[in-house]
């Protein structure tokens, strides 16, 4: 298997043996970074199911700054490791979590700007998407990505709302974003809102002077 673009595209990363976990293919790997594009740069990215990491490896191919695995299967980590070793090499930029994904939410600290979910298709990821968005483990305009079997919904929590939905055959992409709450409107949106309150008050200084 091989990366498929940015610093180490075509570089050769190893998938774990037997048939536990499910490797991304490189199509919907290039196809799901085609639309997370720039927000790729300098992201922290949370890597659930990682299976061979290939995802998160992805990520920090085109431009992240950072990334945890979670990967519960103890022969997968290991292959996740040493991709990583391999790939990234610097350590302060990687976290390995050989833990179920439930209990590496309950664990994390800190929010992440991309959230990669791609659990087994005969299981979902209900519960972890719910605990993500308990813990305030995503960034107010971050994304959520999730790997699912086409024709089927995914179960999103209500503090996330679907961007887009992409099928790549047997595979569908389903992108979230966090939805906005008065606390995490865009800071944009609140330095235009305390420009306009100066400007509205001295126009009615001068209605009230006219």
């Amino acid at each position: 298997m091989r990366l498929s673009g940015g610093r180490s595209a075509r570089r050769v990363v190893a998938a774990p043996r037997g048939e536990r976990t499910r490797p991304t293919s490189a199509k919907v790997r290039e196809a799901l970074f085609a639309v997370l594009e720039k927000r790729v740069q300098g992201a922290r990215v949370l890597d659930l199911f990682a299976g061979s990491g290939a995802l998160g490896l992805e990520a920090i191919s085109r431009g992240a700054a950072s990334v945890v695995f979670v990967e519960s299967d103890a022969a997968a980590a290991m292959t996740v490791r040493r991709n990583a070793v391999a790939v990234i090499g610097d350590k302060d930029r990687f976290r390995i979590m050989p833990i179920t994904a439930l209990r590496a939410l309950r664990r994390l600290r800190g929010v992440f700007d991309i959230v990669l979910v791609d659990p087994p298709y005969d299981r979902g990821a209900r519960d972890e998407l719910v605990t993500l968005m308990q813990r305030s483990l995503v960034a107010p305009d971050g994304m959520v990505v999730v790997e699912h079997r086409s024709g089927e919904e995914v179960a999103l929590p209500t503090s996330l709302r679907v961007l887009r939905s992409t099928k790549y055959g047997d595979t569908t992409l389903t992108f979230a974003s966090v939805v906005p709450t008065r606390d995490t409107a865009p800071q944009a949106e609140r330095i235009a809102t305390a420009q306009e309150r100066p400007r509205a008050r001295q126009q009615r200084r001068r209605s009230g002077q006219s």
